[in-house]
């Protein structure tokens, strides 16, 4: 099978089984396969909530969800707990996930390893304290500012940092196989000096993962959109995505008034040509954004095409739901896409062409752009027609879309494949 494989395959093959192999990485997809089921399980419940307990879901509208279904407050409040508890979970379940398989590769007790974990979901829960209640006659309240999708990367750095510390401190000291000094001293130091950084850190400026990428990502479209200002935007939001920031796409200010100026002039006078032809609703949310940031509907596609890769299409099947309605966590983790340099790559690509193409087809309005407020949770696939108010020739735009992010996906899968089959030991490496 390998020696099938082009010259540049072989040299991504063998790049990403270096990468893999290395402990760090090791110990990062550990942690995200330790936590797929709380992702896929708040993924689910958040796809459940927008799509089909919100006025503006998909789901919500065209079942009118409203009319039929009891106490729909009540419900939704389950799944909000549900969704928040699970995702909230998963980022601590994964800083204790890596932090463990780190400490677990040295000649560390059970001890040791459970020491080290939880000393790393301390750290987690320091950052996300209101500082204003620190004060002694004020109960301590805790946030959620870095718990969920966004988070993710956040319980890695912290993984990362608590386990090799404790493994670096395990390596130079040595005790008996039942002997909890060494744990009680390492997790006593650990988390005395956790809490004077945490402390010192909130008291000065508190810090939200989310409200920085968000900042980021905004940068491109502070000025006019043209098609470059849509590359940039697709291109980091791609690169925070592959680092493991998940998430919706954020709206600047200026993408929300051009998105009202759009379907205002539609509403006003019908046919009229919109003023904003190139926004990210128009383009990235229409035609390069189906399965979810990254085109991963078409990345999902290429799986179900690629034979005899078992362990991908159980995550395919698996996130298949979400990924329709363009909810790709569960994939990303799953797979993982993330922090992998092969498929990383596609992450990047597919939207991008799917961009130009778009914009391209939009400039010559050979398409219409849309205008009306797309519905959470639509199929990414229809997301063009319904925006034009049922307009075939966005049907036909996201069909080719979709099949030119297919084909970019589906030779990386495969590389992805073999990478994977040769870490496992299954292949032989070229």
């Amino acid at each position: 099978m390998v020696q099938r494989v082009s010259g540049l395959g072989q040299w991504l093959i063998v790049g990403e089984v270096r990468w893999r192999r290395n402990a760090q990485v090791a110990a990062v997809y550990r942690g995200l396969r330790t936590v797929l089921p709380l992702i896929f399980l708040g993924t689910l419940a958040d796809l459940v909530n927008q799509a089909w307990l919100q006025p503006n879901g998909y789901y919500f509208q065209t079942l009118h969800v409203a009319k039929w279904l009891l106490r729909r407050v009540r419900l939704q409040e389950a799944v909000l707990l549900l969704q928040n508890g699970a995702l909230g979970m998963a980022v601590l379940g994964l800083a204790f996930a890596i932090s463990y398989h780190l400490v677990a590769m040295t000649k560390a007790t059970a001890n040791d390893r459970l020491t080290a974990g939880f000393t790393a979901i301390l750290g987690l829960e320091i950052v996300n304290v209101n500082p204003m209640t620190l004060a002694a006659s004020k109960p301590t309240q805790w946030l959620a500012m870095n718990l969920g999708l966004n988070g993710l990367v956040l319980g890695i750095v912290m993984g990362l940092i608590v386990g090799d510390l404790y493994a670096w401190g395990v390596g130079r000291w040595t005790q008996p196989e039942n002997s909890l000094v060494r744990p009680l001293i390492f997790g006593a130091g650990g988390m005395g000096v956790l809490a004077v950084w945490g402390t010192i850190w909130l008291m000065t400026k508190p810090f939200s993962l989310n409200t920085w990428f968000t900042t980021l990502v905004r940068g491109p479209l502070q000025m006019s959109n043209t098609v470059w200002r849509l590359l940039d935007f697709s291109a980091l939001n791609g690169c925070f995505t592959a680092l493991g920031v998940l998430g919706p796409l954020p709206a600047s200010n200026g993408e929300t008034m051009a998105a009202a100026e759009n379907l205002a002039t539609i509403l006003g006078h019908s046919g009229g040509a919109l003023p904003h032809p190139l926004t990210v609703q128009t383009v990235i949310q229409s035609y390069a954004s189906m399965g979810g940031p990254g085109m991963t509907l078409g990345l999902l596609v290429a799986i179900f095409l690629v034979r005899d890769n078992a362990d991908q299409r159980r995550i395919g099947w698996l996130s298949l739901v979400p990924v329709l309605s363009n909810f790709n966590a569960p994939l990303l983790a799953g797979l993982p896409v993330i922090l992998s340099p092969l498929l990383c790559i596609p992450l990047i690509l597919a939207p991008l062409a799917s961009i130009l193409l778009s914009s391209f087809f939009l400039a010559l309005h050979w398409v219409p752009a849309a205008a009306y407020p797309l519905a959470v949770g639509a199929p990414g696939p229809l997301i063009g027609f319904l925006g034009t108010s049922g307009a075939v020739a966005p049907l036909l735009l996201a069909g080719v879309n979709l099949a030119m992010s297919t084909a970019i996906y589906y030779p990386f899968v495969k590389w992805a494949q073999i990478a994977q089959r040769q870490v496992a030991g299954k292949v032989a490496e070229p």
